[in-house]
């Protein structure tokens, strides 16, 4: 049995998806050590592995998580004494609104657990032309359930959590979005509910620019709505 800690922080401060890439690196200019846990590079070397401080926007407001060694890592934007970022043309004073804790044992759970997830980009360049290619329904769930448990996997592989049982995911709806560009590029996104048995933090990300909203998971057993 192996535990993930995540830190969710928000707070009392509009912001648009759009604004996310802005957004981390407002808080990036403030953090005085340069910790490359904040951004996944620190100018000279990139940081491939899973992020494990993530910028979302939750209810319309900012917000950031923090999973497993990133949780300490948060320390260092609490200790500067001046609490403001530059967004864009605006200086804002970031103002906490809600810290929430949470503690995941990951083990093999018996009754599957369901879970939404959104805006969710799973492809690269080589599967979108394999999932376009598939005009079978239930090939492309398939697809879809593999590049879903290679990102879940990606998540533990980032932890150094590692499972002794088989994952299982069920895709059980998803909807295909309007493309979103990242750095002029369109990328197919998906809003997707599915099962799996086991146990996964709140409000990480899953797939690609999870560091930056994308793939928001949620327990559907939360009751906020984003």
């Amino acid at each position: 049995m192996t535990q993930i800690n995540t830190l969710v922080l928000c707070m009392d401060t509009p912001l648009k998806s759009s604004e996310l890439a802005r957004f981390r690196g407002a808080v990036n200019a403030v953090i005085s050590s340069h910790n490359i846990l904040f951004h996944n590079h620190n100018g000279q070397y990139f940081r491939y592995a899973y992020p494990l401080i993530q910028y979302k926007c939750l209810a319309g407001k900012a917000a950031i998580v923090a999973i497993g060694e990133g949780v300490v890592a948060m320390e260092e934007l609490f200790a500067g004494t001046d609490f403001s970022i530059r967004l864009g043309k605006r200086t804002i004073a970031l103002q906490i609104e809600s810290i929430k804790a949470e503690e995941v044992k990951v083990s093999q759970s018996i009754v599957p657990i369901v879970y939404q997830l959104y805006d969710w980009l799973p492809f690269n360049e080589a599967n979108y032309e394999h999932f376009l290619s598939i005009s079978r329904m239930v090939e492309r769930v398939e697809l879809l359930e593999r590049i879903l448990t290679g990102n879940i996997l990606s998540l533990f592989k980032g932890l150094d959590v590692f499972i002794d049982f088989p994952l299982h995911i069920e895709i059980m709806h998803y909807v295909q979005k309007a493309p979103v560009a990242y750095k002029e590029v369109k990328l197919m996104r998906f809003d997707v509910s599915f099962m799996a048995n086991v146990p996964l933090p709140n409000y990480v990300g899953l797939g690609r620019h999870s560091s930056v909203g994308a793939g928001l998971l949620i327990r559907k057993n939360n009751n906020i709505q984003y």
